[in-house]
């Protein structure tokens, strides 16, 4: 799923359903609550500030499931877009979101407030984990995380596992004491180490390059294409431990019918050529397959990090 895409006003931060076979329901326009979803209905959920861009990335998907699952009882596909992790949780608990799909953090707090659990596992754009890093330039005199203080790194978006949630918790677990700046030019106390935003993996990269700030981080996937013929004046100061690309979740109390020809559905879609294009449009997934681990193990370090940065996630 993707997070806070986008900005709209205040007043458009709302719950909003998209049925596939129909125009999506606004239920700020109404001023009724959350549109109950009918019976028949598989529904996922993502968390954005844009919901009708959600729908477009999402609602294919949705659709090819309903079309899928329809002799186990489905008829439709719904996409329901909150603006808040705290919201999805709400949604799953009252039986409004089916399935979410996330990334590591994101799902560590779902499966932590609701009684959700890890169905599959997703592979996006080619990758079935991954793993970050905390760049510097190889001039810069940062030769550790803690030469960071009184600096400025950049992160890539909020809610970001990997460009932004994996290094801020581990960060304050090893002590160090980070603050939010809107000026990468900000000066920033000797004892703190400040942050600011990129919003996108280039700006990351060329901030760093360009000395906007000292640090980045980014997916290490990408470091090297992104850094190109000048990768060797840069140097990693950090590296963080792998976790899982995406998650699938479903509620609990989904019908164990639906949840098992799900499960069979989400495994084959790779093995059509219609299956591969809905799965191409959402995200580039390149397929779901099965979790080896048990989830506990699976997410067991982003568990631990998670109470350092629950309030970015609504907790």
């Amino acid at each position: 799923m993707r997070f806070l895409i986008g900005l709209l006003p205040a007043a458009a931060l709302v719950t909003t359903v998209f049925g596939c076979a129909g125009p999506p329901v606004n239920d700020a326009a109404t001023g009724s609550e959350p549109t109950e979803l009918a019976r028949g209905a598989i529904t996922v959920g993502s968390v954005s500030l844009n919901p009708t861009r959600e729908h477009e990335i999402v609602g294919p998907f949705a659709r090819y499931l309903a079309v899928q699952l329809n002799d186990v009882g489905i008829g439709t596909g719904r996409v329901v877009v909150v603006d808040s992790l705290s919201k999805m949780v709400t949604e799953i608990d009252q039986g409004r979101v089916d399935i979410f799909i996330d990334s590591p953090f994101p799902v560590a707090f779902v499966l932590e407030n609701t009684d959700a659990h890890v169905l599959l596992r997703r592979w996006k754009r080619g990758f079935d984990d991954y793993r970050s890093i905390i760049f510097t330039r190889a001039d810069s005199g940062v030769e550790k995380l803690n030469d960071l203080d009184g600096k400025v790194i950049a992160f890539w978006e909020p809610f970001s596992t990997t460009g932004y949630l994996i290094h801020k918790s581990a960060m304050l677990s090893a002590g160090l004491r980070l603050d939010d700046y809107q000026d990468a030019a900000a000066s920033v106390p000797p004892d703190r180490v400040g942050y600011v935003f990129s919003n996108d993996t280039e700006n990351t990269m060329f901030w760093v390059l360009k000395q906007k700030v000292v640090a980045g981080a980014v997916n290490e996937n990408y470091y090297e294409s992104l850094a190109g013929n000048r990768i060797g004046e840069l140097r990693i100061l950090f590296e963080s431990e792998s976790v899982p690309r995406n998650l699938v979740c479903v509620r609990g109390g989904l019908d164990p019918r639906v949840e098992r020809a799900l499960k069979r559905v989400l495994l084959e879609m790779n093995q059509s050529s219609e299956g591969l294009e809905v799965l191409w449009h959402f995200e580039e997934t390149t397929k779901f397959d099965r979790v080896s681990d048990e989830p506990g193990e699976l997410l067991a370090g982003v568990s631990e990090l998670l109470p350092y940065v629950k309030e970015d996630l609504g907790g």
